[in-house]
């Protein structure tokens, strides 16, 4: 048995004015948005990290000499995806952002795939 607790007390509640209940909900909003906010940032970040590395292992095959001239235009694509994976760090408004990051995507796969497809 539970010492100091009456039977029951677990069902009550603290009377809260609305006021309070406005500050506490206004309060939760904030939170959530905050943390949607950074949530949509580290997706971000870690999509362009992953367009990025891709580009610069294309580098590092183009170094070594392990393209073929069937295999260069899609190392060259793969490489434009981490030009543009970059770029979402100088672009600040965040519609352009988006698309600029889904290019950089969208040139990944087409460059990772066309690189596997033609070896």
């Amino acid at each position: 048995m539970s010492v100091g607790r009456r039977s029951g007390s677990r069902n009550r509640r603290r009377q809260v004015s609305e006021d309070e209940r406005a500050v506490a909900a206004q309060a939760y909003q904030t939170s959530v948005s905050r943390l949607r906010h950074t949530a949509h940032r580290n997706m971000r970040q870690t999509v362009a990290y992953a367009t990025i590395f891709v580009a610069v292992m294309a580098t590092w095959m183009i170094f070594i000499g392990q393209p073929t001239p069937t295999t260069f235009p899609w190392y060259a694509i793969s490489i434009l995806s981490g030009a543009f994976g970059l770029s979402t760090y100088l672009v600040r408004e965040p519609h352009p952002r988006r698309y600029v990051l889904a290019a950089a995507v969208v040139f990944a796969v087409v460059g990772v795939t066309g690189i596997f497809v033609t070896d």
